[in-house]
């Protein structure tokens, strides 16, 4: 079944695309320049920059991250809330099938709804988001940051990040542990939701271990 046209029913929100196959690819267009990464996170290295006006094929999203398929450079992970639909315009002899799509941003993470025909989308349906631990060099999520995946060990946080790090948000249920010291060593702490303004473990961690 072909599609003839897409309708974004929030153009305003970031990109939130599901595909369970490379078939369910959509069509993306780069809000602005962009990182390509080799994963779903600043944490991970860089392999290119998306332009803006730069169209892609969005093949899967996680968390805030978008799989993009390009035409032309690497492949890679690109930040969501730099990419927006584009209307997909298949050759003139295919049918003209209605397909409608949604997406909906709640304090449970982004959700998304589509359907086929003139009927309105079924209710949207969560999706779920990869256990994450984000880390801040400023209070209130702001300034230097980077993310890395639950089960992630640090024993030596080097360069400007040791005792740098002065707020810490947690993502898709994810938790951490925050030590002063290098090897977990002098006082710890289990941080279980995210942290604004980390208190007595402001710019003060050097080692950490997330779950």
């Amino acid at each position: 079944m072909n599609v003839k046209q897409i309708t974004v029913l929030s153009s305003a929100a970031p990109l939130i695309l599901l595909s369970t196959a490379s078939a369910f690819a959509q069509p993306g267009v780069a809000t602005g320049a962009v990182n390509v990464r080799t994963g779903p996170g600043t944490g991970y290295a860089k392999v290119g920059t998306l332009s803006a006006g730069e169209l892609v094929d969005v093949k899967q999203c996680q968390g805030s991250w978008c799989f993009v398929d390009r035409n032309g450079g690497t492949d890679g992970w690109a930040s969501a809330n730099y990419l927006q639909p584009v209307n997909n315009q298949p050759a003139p002899s295919e049918p003209d099938i209605p397909f409608n799509f949604g997406v909906t941003v709640g304090p449970g993470g982004p959700s998304f709804s589509f359907g086929i025909g003139d009927a309105p989308p079924p209710a949207p349906v969560p999706v779920p988001v990869a256990p994450e631990v984000c880390f801040y060099k400023n209070m209130g999520y702001s300034g230097a940051e980077f993310c890395v995946p639950a089960g992630t060990v640090d024993n030596q946080l080097m360069g400007s990040w040791n005792d740098r790090i002065s707020s810490i948000k947690l993502i898709g249920g994810a938790q951490v542990q925050v030590c002063e010291d290098w090897w977990s060593g002098g006082s710890c702490g289990v941080i279980t939701s995210s942290k604004p303004n980390l208190g007595v473990y402001d710019n003060v961690i050097s080692s950490f271990q997330t779950w």
